[in-house]
């Protein structure tokens, strides 16, 4: 599969704090120090800053004028109303896009779709899944739908993360999505490939809701304890 190293340091950070902050290692308020981070990863504080920028981007940490960072956590109502968006948005990017694509764009889809079955870190399968959907569509790049729909899957980018820890066998529900849904384009079936695009959206939205409730009771059996 070739080297799997991040391409930068502020690639490793952001893999790193993403993969911590999913995984319920910084819970939501928790402050994380420019300095701190900058210590711990080995690395100077310029690529902690800039990764900073990207977990406030993707929704993971906010910004505090006094506090600096702060971890935000996962709630249920941000991911809802994502994925109430791309049930909604993406059936219809895909009906647009089916006429459009071309044989290279599904062939290339069809290679990335081979490195997906065989991924099984939740952050590069999360990565690739962005891939494989852009090429998917790449036939129908403009106006405003798809960057709409780009800038979503963005938001949801550390929702698939977590879902994949939360669910690892969801990667392989998702993987024979994915063949399906090149199976549609192929045939220009814009109906069934809308049909699924829904359906595959939803699968990956109830596995975020199981794991984003269990992980609320469990903070909350741990305060009545406490």
């Amino acid at each position: 599969m070739g080297d799997r190293r991040p391409k930068t340091a502020r690639d490793y950070v952001v893999g790193t704090l993403r993969a911590e902050i999913l995984k319920g290692e910084h819970l939501a308020g928790t402050r994380l120090r420019q300095e701190g981070v900058a210590s711990r990863l080995g690395v100077s504080t310029t690529p902690v800053r800039e990764a900073f920028r990207d977990l406030l981007a993707e929704g993971l940490i906010g910004l505090d004028t006094h506090r600096g960072a702060l971890v935000r956590g996962l709630t249920l109502a941000d991911v809802r109303e994502l994925y109430e968006l791309r049930i909604v948005l993406e059936p219809m990017l895909a009906k647009r896009a089916i006429a459009l694509a071309t044989m290279e764009h599904l062939d290339e889809a069809d290679t990335v779709q081979a490195r997906l079955s065989e991924e099984q870190d939740p952050e590069r399968w999360a990565a690739l899944n962005v891939d494989f959907h852009r090429l998917l569509n790449a036939g129908a790049s403009e106006g405003r739908l798809p960057r709409i729909v780009a800038s979503l899957a963005e938001a949801a980018g550390s929702y698939v993360s977590l879902s994949m820890h939360a669910t690892p066998e969801l990667m392989t529900l998702n993987n024979a999505d994915h063949i399906e849904l090149l199976r549609l384009y192929r045939l220009q079936d814009e109906t069934g490939a809308a049909a699924k695009t829904a359906a595959h959206l939803e699968q990956t939205l109830r596995a975020i809701e199981r794991d984003v409730q269990s992980r609320q009771m469990t903070l909350e059996h741990a305060t009545v304890r406490t």
